[in-house]
């Protein structure tokens, strides 16, 4: 019999979560699973539902850092290439490794499956209140876990093609087999989605933390525009569905509200904005799903001040050709870090005698790259000290229903209209294009060039966010935007974009692998 190796997983989660059992009952009970979950009040489920979010943070080691790595295969960021057998270079030689990288293929498989697994206990084991009302509120909170089923299946088969189909509590005994992209898209991820945009609420439980109808139809929207790219190819049709879901965030959404200033996103002060449709909520302080947005953004010489060191560990540098290719606009000052005091660069004793270190730039460094400043506001006050830091993991905000609408209606179209225009040029004119001299895009801009222009636009707004692999796949822009290593990599030779499947789970169902791995 073929089991899958998180299928070991149960939700004890929930349990920890929820509220506890009464030990001292008299006579000693125990309840099932599943009489739990369907004894289940509104409050019980909320708390229940919020697990599914430690799920997807996965201690830290989960959604924020993993998929940040694989971002390394794309054009906006890179690794540090002095760092002895760094594993990174993998990926940026477009040629991942099933042993080198196997901790991202291992975790990410089984923290999406985790969450799925997770979610699918809760949609089939609750018990929904037959009163009218209560039974409105009941859904809105079990909206996020079909909205979280939904968005971890659309991971997996982007990152690993065809996957398993889990959806109900039977099919975990069984024998199971990977099932085709299409059919996960058409069993599980588009319903999950439609399930949640009926479902969710038009203002979130939780900040931005906890996804709304609109965060709900921002996914389905880019769902449906990935399912007109590769590997599907579907086509206008589904250009135009995607177009259809964005647009409906445009025109009818009340409460996610673009931010004034772009800087102000990345504040910790502010990471309530209501421009986050949907995000991780980062505390390290609370230990609450802390971040990795400590010392893996620092450079490898950086000091805090003019005599101590606080070597960052420079998992992440900016790519030097992305740096020099932005527009000179106020997101390209707060995204990058291009000059800092360096232990590379001793200018001098103090009085005290100890050393006193020097600024260098960027093209001075060792490592010389610029640093992605992004997150920096998020470390506590202590620059490159911590590994663990605060802020929010985006992973859709207002931008996204944006950017997703000019492209795909223009697309399904192949023209330009006003509302497309004016997505685009709101994100511009927060970023300061007209005081900065930049031309803003214009009214009767083709086709072709608003679709390259909208490509860009999405690389300098949502830099470093970890959306731009799985854009450059989608478009098959991979061997061009990427012309430097494509040339005999992997993904070329073996004609597919695919990460392998974990080789523990090889092992165990004796599937056949991702072809080249």
């Amino acid at each position: 019999m073929k089991k899958l190796t998180y299928f070991a997983t149960l939700v004890g989660s929930l349990f920890l979560a929820t509220s506890c059992v009464d030990l001292d009952q008299e006579p000693q009970s125990f309840i099932t699973e599943e009489e739990y979950i369907a004894s289940m009040d509104q409050s019980a489920l909320e708390n229940a539902v919020s697990a599914l979010y430690n799920n997807l943070w996965h201690d830290n080691y989960g959604f924020n850092s993993r998929i940040q790595r694989i971002q390394v295969c794309a054009d906006e960021i890179t690794y540090r290439a002095a760092k002895a057998g760094n594993q990174l270079a993998y990926y940026d030689n477009l040629s991942p490794s099933i042993s080198a990288n196997t901790a991202d293929f291992d975790t990410t498989w089984e923290l999406f499956y985790l969450v799925i697994n997770n979610a699918n206990k809760l949609i089939n084991k609750s018990a929904i209140p037959e009163e009218e009302a209560a039974a409105a509120e009941f859904k809105k909170v079990l909206g996020e876990a079909y909205f979280l089923r939904g968005l971890s299946y659309f991971y997996l088969v982007r990152m690993y093609g065809d996957v398993p189909l889990i959806m109900s509590d039977e099919d975990l005994a069984g024998d199971v087999d990977r099932t085709s992209v299409e059919e996960i898209y058409n069993m599980a991820i588009v319903p999950s989605l439609q399930q949640a945009v009926e479902w969710l609420p038009e203002t979130p439980r939780n900040y931005g933390f906890t996804p709304t109808k609109w965060a709900a139809e921002t996914c389905l929207a880019d769902v449906y525009i990935t399912m007109a790219g590769w590997p599907l190819n579907k086509g206008q049709e589904y250009y135009a569905m995607a177009a259809d879901m964005a647009k409906d965030v445009l025109d009818n959404n009340g409460y996610h509200k673009q931010e004034a200033n772009y800087e102000d996103l990345w504040k910790e002060a502010n990471k309530n904005s209501s421009e986050f449709m949907f995000c991780l909520y980062h505390s390290q302080a609370d230990k609450v799903m802390a971040s990795n947005y400590g010392k893996s953004y620092y450079p490898a010489d950086f000091c805090r001040n003019e005599t101590t060191k606080q070597n960052g560990w420079a998992d992440y540098y900016a790519r030097a050709e992305a740096y020099e290719a932005y527009p000179n606009d106020k997101r390209k000052e707060w995204n990058f870090m291009t000059e800092w005091l360096s232990s590379s660069k001793e200018v001098g004793k103090n009085d005290a005698g100890k050393t006193v270190y020097g600024m260098v730039t960027w093209q001075e460094s060792p490592d010389r790259l610029p640093c992605i400043s992004k997150y920096y506001d998020y470390d506590q006050g202590n620059p490159g000290a911590s590994a663990q830091a605060n802020g929010v993991t985006s992973i859709y905000r207002l931008a996204d229903a944006k950017l997703l609408y000019a492209e795909a209606s223009t697309r399904a179209t192949n023209s330009v209209n006003s509302q497309a225009i004016e997505a685009v040029r709101s994100l511009q004119e927060r970023a300061g294009y007209a005081e900065r001299g930049i031309p803003e895009v214009s009214n009767n801009v083709s086709a072709d060039e608003f679709l390259n222009i909208v490509s860009n636009e999405r690389s300098y707004e949502f830099y470093a966010e970890m959306r731009r692999w799985f854009e450059l796949v989608r478009t098959e822009q991979v061997s061009v935007k990427r012309a430097d290593k494509w040339n005999g990599s992997l993904f070329q030779a073996q004609g597919h974009y695919y990460f392998p499947i974990p080789s523990a789970q090889i092992l165990l169902t004796g599937w056949t692998n991702n072809p080249g791995y």
